[in-house]
């Protein structure tokens, strides 16, 4: 008995499942950082309130007295303790001004955070197959966030957790611009638009 040595006909293309490359897994994770510690650190400003800002300008005034015109209060004073002055302001009623004004730096550095972060995080989750456009926007959010992150991590008498969290948003953005457009992913992208 005889075998034929063809193939049979094939019935249409033959499909074969297409393995993600760990580095678009390492976008995906780092991207992920990346926008979740932005929106940690806005969720950290917003929910802090006036309480957070107290604190805030209370460390502002005490390392930097002149960047919120205590040091003038000082000379009149005849005095070199940050302290006395900001007691001084308090007791006239001038504090809650500062106090204002410190919550309303921070709220503005929540949305600087919030709004470069919430889109990176979206546009990560559609990275997960590896698209072309969504590597793109990734980048561009991922560029953009680190205007938040700066904002945050390089921030003088800042609340720590929102530093560190601008710290490790600063680091990540970085990685995840970098992971983007490694060969690997390129190739996955182009042979997923072939597969399709």
């Amino acid at each position: 008995m005889t075998y034929s040595q063809t193939a049979p006909p094939a019935d249409g293309p033959v499909q074969t499942a297409l393995k993600k490359p760990a580095t678009l897994l390492a976008l995906v994770v780092i991207s992920g950082i990346s926008a979740l510690s932005g929106l940690i650190g806005a969720i950290y400003l917003f929910a802090g309130g006036r309480d957070l800002a107290d604190s805030y300008a209370t460390d502002v005034a005490i390392n930097n007295p002149s960047l919120v015109g205590l040091d003038t209060v000082m000379e009149t004073m005849g005095t070199d303790n940050p302290q006395e002055a900001i007691d001084l302001a308090k007791s006239v009623d001038e504090w809650d001004t500062m106090v204002s004004l410190a919550h309303a730096g921070l709220i503005f550095k929540a949305f600087l955070l919030i709004i470069f972060a919430a889109p990176l995080l979206l546009f990560t989750l559609f990275a997960i197959k590896g698209s072309t456009w969504s590597r793109v926007l990734v980048t561009i959010f991922a560029i953009l966030s680190l205007i938040g992150g700066l904002a945050a991590a390089f921030d003088d008498g800042g609340p720590g957790l929102v530093n560190t969290m601008g710290y490790i948003g600063l680091a990540t953005a970085v990685i995840a611009v970098v992971l983007c457009w490694l060969p690997a992913n390129n190739r996955y992208a182009k042979a997923r638009k072939l597969a399709a």
